[in-house]
């Protein structure tokens, strides 16, 4: 599916209620546009709070799947184009995003009417590891199930987004890290976390780094209008 088009990963726990509402009305689902993993990574870096392992680099150090995002939120269906799979969605502050759902996925989800009140759970997490020699390229997937049956007919959407991104530069005094992402853009770090810098002393210029962001978005019918 695809997610709104602007969400950003955060730390699990902080938001406040305004960023939430962003967020819900932001939201990438495949149901949301996928986003660039060196960006999140840039992100997770700079903003994560949850513990990373690091290990010996000689053991090609991984980082821990780290939660960047976790909330809910509830919006009603204003509208459903079946053929385009574009729903248009109303929020508790009344704004409204647009939502595609991707062909593939469409037919395993449950199918949404005009007035159904759906609630969501975002989840979003990231994870490192050092590419060992020669591995081959990391490849994305996604995924959906759900019930179509049933008064509270439910579905969810599980994408990974991996890249391979290549570490230029590191500075342990600074904790900073410099690396080049698969579009050639050049990123300055500042690794704030101390479980963050950990992983940071295992990484040295030149080491490439598999990265992965996984969203994870389920819904369910809250209530609908009868037919």
């Amino acid at each position: 599916m695809t997610k709104p088009a602007r969400a950003q990963a955060r730390p699990a726990g902080i938001h406040t209620r305004q960023e939430t509402e962003e967020r819900t009305r932001n939201m990438d689902m495949k149901l949301f546009a996928p986003r660039r993993v060196a960006a999140a990574l840039a992100i997770t870096i700079t903003a994560g709070t949850t513990s990373l392992c690091g290990g010996s680099h000689a053991a090609m150090a991984q980082a821990a799947p780290v939660i960047v995002g976790n909330q809910t939120a509830t919006a009603i269906v204003e509208s459903v184009d079946h053929d385009a799979g574009m729903v248009l969605l109303r929020d508790k502050a009344g704004n409204l995003d647009t939502v595609r759902v991707d062909p593939d996925l469409r037919a395993r989800l449950p199918t949404l009417h005009a007035g159904d009140k759906i609630g969501l759970r975002i989840v979003r997490t990231i994870d490192a590891a050092i590419a060992p020699p020669g591995a081959p390229m990391p490849e994305s997937t996604e995924s959906a199930a759900g019930t179509r049956t049933g008064p509270h007919p439910h579905g969810m959407m599980v994408s990974f987004k991996r890249e391979r991104v290549k570490v230029t530069g590191v500075d342990t005094t600074r904790n900073q890290v410099v690396f080049v992402d698969p579009d050639d853009i050049t990123r300055v770090v500042l690794v704030r976390q101390k479980p963050m810098q950990e992983f940071l002393k295992t990484l040295k210029p030149g080491d490439e780094v598999d990265t992965t962001v996984m969203d994870a978005v389920s819904f369910s019918v809250l209530s609908r209008i009868p037919s």
